[in-house]
């Protein structure tokens, strides 16, 4: 019978600790960032040469929880006088399961290759691209259970545009699918849609309200919503740091109560 170790005791400031360690790592300088990086750091359809990570705390409903910590970055990159219209990115997360009434397990998870580009000659505040990523089935034994285990993809476009100065709604569209059928969470096919409204508050300041709706085909078809509200804090001379913190809900029954979202950014 197979065991699992102990998740080990890592604290969540220890953790945040490290993250800020990284982000401070010698790097070179960040020129200014403008408003429609800060307002949509986060999204698909900005490309911006940056490192990031973000832990997700996730409250299975009296079920447990589980943690995942995630270790990103982007390359921006253009051509023909346009200097960050092309994009690729990679995440690389590291899970934890503590079941209520099981084994802990923790270990690395299914790391993730993203590329993406954006349309230039668009009017002024707009931005539209489009963007696609790949999942591979790297985790460990020991997540098996609370990992895809599967090669999954997904492909994507998305716009942004400003209502005011201060106010921009964002919306991306994307279909998922997989390669292999999962172990554990099965084939993948499904479309997933996003609203984003990011409204600058103040300099350094911005909230956000992302809606997000699923519709899974595989066996049928099911339609899962979520809100996420958000707050984004910038730092530094020039803006080269962001923190963010979310808290996304669930909107139908699902076995998921909440999840947490704490992350930092560090532009270049």
């Amino acid at each position: 019978m197979k065991t699992t170790r102990p998740a080990p005791r890592i604290s969540p400031l220890a953790r945040l600790l490290a993250v800020v360690a990284l982000a401070c790592a010698n790097a070179p300088a960040a020129s200014t960032l403008t408003d429609e990086d800060l307002l949509l750091a986060r999204n698909p359809v900005i490309i911006r040469t940056r490192i990031n990570t973000t832990n997700e705390f996730t409250d299975l409903g009296g079920g447990g929880y589980r943690d995942k910590l995630v270790f990103g970055g982007t390359y921006g990159f253009g051509f023909n006088g346009h200097d960050r219209n092309f994009g690729i990115a990679a995440e690389l997360p590291f899970l934890w399961s503590n079941p209520e009434n099981g084994d802990s397990a923790w270990g690395l998870g299914d790391f993730k290759l993203k590329i993406g580009q954006l349309f230039t000659g668009l009017p002024e505040g707009w931005r539209a691209g489009w963007f696609f990523d790949t999942e591979f089935d790297t985790a460990v034994d020991d997540v098996f259970a609370i990992a895809n285990q599967r090669t999954q993809m997904a492909l994507g476009s998305g716009v942004s545009f400003p209502l005011t100065r201060n106010l921009t709604v964002t919306t991306t569209l994307q279909y998922g699918w997989s390669l292999d059928n999962g172990t554990t969470s099965g084939r993948k096919a499904e479309w997933e849609a996003h609203v984003t409204t990011s409204w600058k508050v103040m300099e350094r300041t911005t909230i956000n309200l992302d809606y997000k709706a699923v519709i899974q085909t595989v066996d049928g078809t099911e339609l899962i919503n979520t809100l996420e509200p958000s707050i984004g804090y910038t730092l530094g001379e020039n803006h080269e740091y962001g923190l963010f913190t979310s808290l996304e809900i669930p909107l139908n029954e699902t076995n998921v109560n909440q999840v947490a979202k704490l992350g930092l950014i560090r532009f270049f």
